[in-house]
């Protein structure tokens, strides 16, 4: 294994060469850049932040979206190994300028006109990467380039990324390089990508899912990359361009498939192939459990969604379906169930609780500055995910995540369950959008649920309708009431995550029963 990010970038650099790295899609204007010229300027700009005064283990905030001087960055803090932290720009001013003042950097990336950063009396540089590259016009020597090269990396600190603050208060993840490549090969051994790919990415690479699955596989295979701005930007260069690759969270999926009806009832003869641009090798679903009508509907069309599991803390997957493949002249099936097996060098052990724990070479090393969390996280090396399995089959399999273990509900009967294993069913009704169930101090659970839409559905005929397809479930799991709440559940109103996923605590704080 290489032996640090920018190691394994240049390699595969150096493979391709002229070959196109990334297209560029801003100001409705398309063009590409070679990977010598993509290398060209990772190099200029390490020189410059080096001759900066950034040295090896200086933290580097960037606050920019994704784009190709985003990875241009990421890859130069890597060459001098310099820690690249990022933040999703979509947080609010209070948690970034909490960030950030915990991480005490050297210097701010931000996009807008340059200006100090101020966080608690700290003042440091901050500018787009765009300017930084402008001023970056000296080239560094080959023995320098080398020099990077060479550096043994894989156990230094390569990026700090925060938690996307679903269950807590965001966490800074401290992941090495060792960390990240081990876990991105692992990806690839699962779902294969090679130099002939198109990538049309839409993830945020400051969360560990594109970051890992997107990014640094792209250094690992080669290909070409291109950035969308919006499921509806995706769309429109998904048919300009015709992406093999495609990685997405299960509200996006959702989405196409209705922009994809629409288009069709508008007289166009339109299919999701088509609307993805018609070349489509793999799609990618993470962040969320995915449902299984929305993995159905595409499968009709001979689109398969790989759906994966993970954590940022495990760099962060830990669990993947795994492509169809041949190994000693035999063809070894895909593995489509649930979240899939456990990826290469990766073990998993489930305690008394249901709860699952990880080991593996993707762990990270610990969150940053705060000692306790790191030691009641990780105990004799194995990683507490947080999540509950609801089924299991460790050695030949996959397994099937049933939710957050603090989202463990408790009747006031003394019984604990587990919520997922009640709303999957519900999800699954066709003019369900989300649903929460709760049981915590009542007698029998109660389903909040939101509608698609306009429609609506009488709560009593909803209740019947629940009840049936959980006749196989113990009279104490009986859903009491249905709560339809009329208010959509949305990443602007707080309702969801930026993942898709709904916020549990706040849907419960507004809508539950008393």
């Amino acid at each position: 294994m290489q032996r640090s990010l920018y190691e394994a970038f240049c390699s595969t650099a150096s493979r391709l060469d002229h070959r196109e790295a990334w297209i560029l899609t801003e100001d409705r204007s398309m063009r590409s850049i070679r990977w010598s010229e993509f290398r060209d300027q990772v190099d200029r700009l390490a020189l410059w932040l080096s001759n900066g005064g950034l040295n090896a283990g200086d933290r580097v905030v960037n606050l920019e979206p994704n784009s190709h001087r985003w990875a241009i960055l990421d890859l130069a803090c890597a060459a001098i190994g310099a820690v690249h932290s990022p933040i999703d720009p979509r947080w609010h001013d209070r948690q970034i300028q909490r960030a950030i003042a915990s991480l005490e950097p050297k210097a701010v990336f931000s996009l807008g006109q340059s200006n100090p950063t101020h966080t608690r009396g700290l003042s440091v540089p901050s500018m787009p990467i765009a300017q930084a590259l402008d001023q970056a016009t000296c080239v560094p020597s080959v023995a320098q380039r080398r020099s990077w090269q060479e550096i043994q990396r894989d156990l230094q600190l390569a990026n700090i990324l925060w938690t996307s603050g679903t269950s807590a208060n965001p966490k800074g993840v401290m992941l090495s390089h060792g960390n990240l490549l081990s876990n991105a090969m692992a990806k690839l051994d699962a779902m294969p990508q090679d130099d002939q790919d198109l990538r049309l990415n839409l993830l945020p690479f400051a969360h560990a899912y594109a970051r890992t699955c997107e990014l640094t596989a792209w250094y690992l295979s080669g290909g070409t990359m291109a950035c969308a701005t919006s499921s509806q930007t995706l769309i429109e260069l998904a048919q300009l361009l015709g992406p093999t690759l495609v990685n997405a969270v299960p509200s996006v999926y959702e989405y196409w498939i209705k922009q994809a009806r629409v288009q069709s009832h508008a007289g166009e003869q339109c299919n999701l192939r088509t609307f993805l641009g018609g070349r489509i090798r793999q799609l990618a679903s993470g962040g969320a459990a995915i449902k299984d009508s929305v993995r159905e509907c595409f499968e009709s069309q001979m689109l398969t969604i790989f759906q994966g599991y993970g954590l940022t803390e495990a760099s962060p997957v830990v669990c993947s379906n795994r492509a169809a493949r041949q190994e000693g002249g035999q063809t070894v099936p895909a593995i489509l169930q649930g979240v899939g097996p456990p990826v290469q060098g990766v073990k998993v052990r489930i305690d008394s609780d249901q709860k699952l724990w990880v080991q593996g070479p993707g762990v990270m090393q610990g969150y940053w500055r705060d000692e306790f969390a790191s030691q009641q996280r990780i105990q004799s090396g194995w990683l507490d995910t947080g999540d509950c399995v609801s089924i299991g089959n460790l050695a030949h399999g996959s397994i099937r995540i049933s939710g957050r273990a603090d989202d463990i509900q408790v009747l006031n009967t003394g019984y604990k369950f587990a919520p997922r294993i009640l709303e999957e069913p519900i999800e699954q009704i066709e003019s369900i959008a989300g649903c929460v169930v709760v049981g915590n101090g009542l007698r029998r659970p109660v389903a909040i649920v939101s509608l698609k839409g306009d429609s609506w559905t009488d709560p009593e005929s909803l209740l019947c309708e629940i009840r049936a397809l959980h006749k196989d479930q113990p009279e104490h799991l009986e859903i009491a009431q249905v709560v339809v709440v009329k208010e959509p559940w949305t990443i602007e109103n707080g309702l969801r995550h930026w993942k898709g996923g709904v916020n549990r605590n706040e849907i419960v704080r507004k809508f539950a029963p008393p």
